[in-house]
């Protein structure tokens, strides 16, 4: 690429373009220097390019400021009171990445910077440039779209009013920006197996989703500290207890002899367990991992918030759930930026989020009582009996879930409660292995075992799975064999994995208590209103992740 290189003012041609490398200071100069040229250039002569940034500070005399706070020093100031327009109490020292340069002849240079999403524009005017040794037009021609740069110089407003910061110094080069940053990127390969370069240039829209999951972490974590809740982790690597109905992904430990040990598919049993250690107030906010499928709601990584709190039952869930859900959108709305602010999606406002009876309800659409006893057999023929296809999966906690997803979490979706959070609360116990359960009488004298649990959904997805926990240990032996039946005669892979060591721990005594968990991703997906999971994962789903 470079016919020869020379490191001590040496001059090479390329491409009709002078080069000048110096000891002292490193120029690339001319407008036809692509960006390969420039990096083989760069890469001759780095220490030039990429000083500390202390280093690069100290040799100006000014005050440091943010382009944010430079805006907010100077929004209000009127700067036709001051000789050419020039704030004359100090200099300031701005950094940023370059985001447009525009030339006007060989003596001004307009160059617009972002630094944590606040624009500024530098200019940089020959006749207010006091280092007198350098070609002005050679040393400010070598900058070009991703640089990251530092001006020095006066606060002031442009000719057609333009907050500026005028520079009395040669612009300096922080970090050179190697690969060419595109205008515009519409390509969703691109932009699915380049997150870095999709974030560059396309910021409103990309960065927009995962700013909003951080501050929806932030409002919950918020919410349940103020609630004296204690912040706990626990572990991502254990043993073959899971805490949930999921296939879970299994590797070696091989400083535990070549154990086979799994990343969790929930931290639900690990945190029970600091609830039986006296720990009446806890939660988790991070990630689980399940063996699964990738789609537009489903990733095999993701984040969960579980707290538990001990003497709280079903009402009081539902109860907290309603003030969490309000206080995080409401929180949300007024900390984000008025451009994303608008963006939110908004909840419809309810007294009271809408309560729908399992049974009762589902009985009601389909105008069919369900069979006294809840058997695969006669799941079965309550199907045939209303006419939904039978699944491969014939376990009667599928057949249940099929019967749910068909008439109760499509309510969610129904124009009345668009938008509005709505609970399924009392299902069945075999759907909820972890839960505690009760018998409830039904019309007819039909007595069914309930867990007292509830689902929460908006416009047809789950957000908040929560229950009063079991806290019999002969009741939760049980359940956890009825799963281990369920999986033999059924070939469920789903059913839940048993933890006997939970059931040793639940020896000492569990109090009453209620446990909530809640899908994060889903839920800044609906607050920032995209419909696929890998818009609010910072480089996408597991399938983008392996090409970055």
């Amino acid at each position: 690429m470079l016919r020869r290189i020379l490191t001590n003012r040496a001059r090479i041609r390329i491409r009709n373009t002078t080069i000048r490398f110096n000891s002292s200071k490193s120029i690339i100069s001319g407008d036809s220097l692509d960006y390969e040229t420039r990096k083989g250039i760069i890469s001759q002569n780095p220490s030039g390019y990429y000083p500390p940034i202390n280093q690069l500070r100290q040799k100006f005399k000014g005050k440091l400021l943010s382009t944010r706070l430079f805006r907010d020093q100077f929004k209000d100031e009127d700067f036709t009171q001051y000789e050419k327009k020039l704030y004359p109490q100090e200099k300031f020292l701005v950094e940023g990445q370059i985001v447009s340069i525009r030339k006007s002849g060989k003596s001004l240079y307009f160059v617009d910077i972002i630094q944590s999403g606040v624009r500024l524009q530098f200019m940089i005017n020959k006749s207010m440039i006091t280092d007198t040794d350098s070609d002005f037009d050679k040393v400010h021609s070598q900058f070009k779209k991703g640089d990251y740069v530092l001006g020095f110089g006066y606060a002031s407003v442009s000719n057609v009013g333009e907050l500026s910061l005028k520079l009395s110094s040669p612009l300096q080069m922080l970090v050179p920006c190697l690969q060419e940053i595109p205008n515009k990127l519409e390509d969703k390969g691109i932009i699915n197996s380049n997150r870095v370069l999709n974030y560059l240039v396309n910021p409103s829209v990309s960065k927009t989703p995962i700013i909003i999951k951080s501050k929806i972490i932030q409002s919950i974590r918020k919410f349940l500290l103020d609630r004296e809740f204690l912040e706990v982790q626990t572990p991502i690597l254990s043993g073959f207890g899971t805490g949930a109905n999921a296939q879970p992904f299994t590797t070696v430990a091989n400083s535990l002899s070549e154990e086979l040990v799994q990343l969790r598919v929930a931290p639900e049993l690990w945190l029970k367990k600091l609830i039986i250690s006296g720990f009446d107030r806890i939660f988790e906010i991070g990630n689980s991992f399940r063996n699964e499928g990738i789609d537009a709601s489903h990733n095999p990584e993701f984040t969960t918030c579980e707290f538990y709190q001990t003497y709280i039952n079903l009402s009081d869930l539902m109860r907290t759930t309603e003030q969490m859900i309000k206080f995080v959108y409401q929180d949300l709305y007024h900390i984000m930026d008025e451009g994303v602010r608008d963006e939110l999606n908004p909840l419809k406002s309810f007294k009271e989020y809408p309560k729908f009876d399992f049974v009762s309800t589902l009985e009601s659409k389909t105008g069919v009582k369900l069979p006294c006893e809840l058997s695969s057999i006669n799941l079965i023929r309550y199907l045939e009996t209303i006419g939904i296809p039978i699944p491969d999966n014939k376990s009667p906690s599928n057949l249940l879930d099929v019967l749910s997803s068909t008439y109760l979490e499509s309510i969610s979706l129904e124009e009345t409660y668009k938008n509005v959070p709505i609970f399924i609360y009392n299902q069945p116990s075999i759907l909820s292995p972890l839960a505690k359960s009760t018998m409830i009488e039904y019309d007819g004298g039909r007595n069914y075992d309930i867990s007292l649990r509830f689902e929460l959904f908006i416009n047809g997805k789950e957000y908040v799975n929560a229950y009063e926990e079991e806290n019999s240990p002969f009741e939760q032996e049980s359940k956890f064999k009825l799963q281990e039946l369920s999986k033999a005669n059924f070939n469920d892979e789903e059913m839940l994995i048993p933890d006997w060591k939970y059931i040793q721990s639940m020896e000492y005594g569990l109090p009453p208590t209620g446990g909530f968990g809640c899908g994060i991703d889903r839920l800044a997906m609906l607050f920032a209103g995209v419909d696929r999971i890998d818009q609010v994962l910072p480089f996408g789903n597991l399938r983008d992740v392996k090409k970055q």
